[in-house]
């Protein structure tokens, strides 16, 4: 599939709506936490949770963030959209950093 007709088809979809794929192992339905990758001939990559290194994924935008300037309202706010709730960042991360973004995103209003 080309990402136009990837692009042509998720527009029918509520924008919020959550992605979930069927497992290639017939295991049932799981939640895609991805990254997408370019590969040299101009490819789309889109890796499940298992083929990288999600705590590693987490680690680096909490530091750009920092380096950044960003307010954490917009942080969350962008890991949120991105596909990294606070369930992703507890199991993922850490349980603690997942419990503080819980708190600020509840005091803050922002949707998870």
């Amino acid at each position: 599939m080309k990402v136009k007709e990837l692009i042509r088809q998720l527009k029918e979809f509520d924008p919020e709506a959550r992605v979930f794929a069927d497992s290639y192992e017939g295991k049932g339905i799981d939640e895609i936490l991805c990254s997408f990758s370019f590969v040299n001939n101009g490819d789309v990559v889109l890796e499940h949770a298992d083929q990288f290194d999600v705590r590693c994924e987490i680690g680096q935008m909490l530091n750009d963030y920092l380096e950044d300037g960003w307010d954490e309202t917009d942080a969350y706010r962008e890991m949120c959209d991105r596909g990294y709730t606070l369930d992703v960042v507890s199991k993922y991360y850490d349980e603690y950093t997942g419990k503080c973004m819980k708190k600020y995103c509840d005091e803050h209003g922002i949707d998870y």
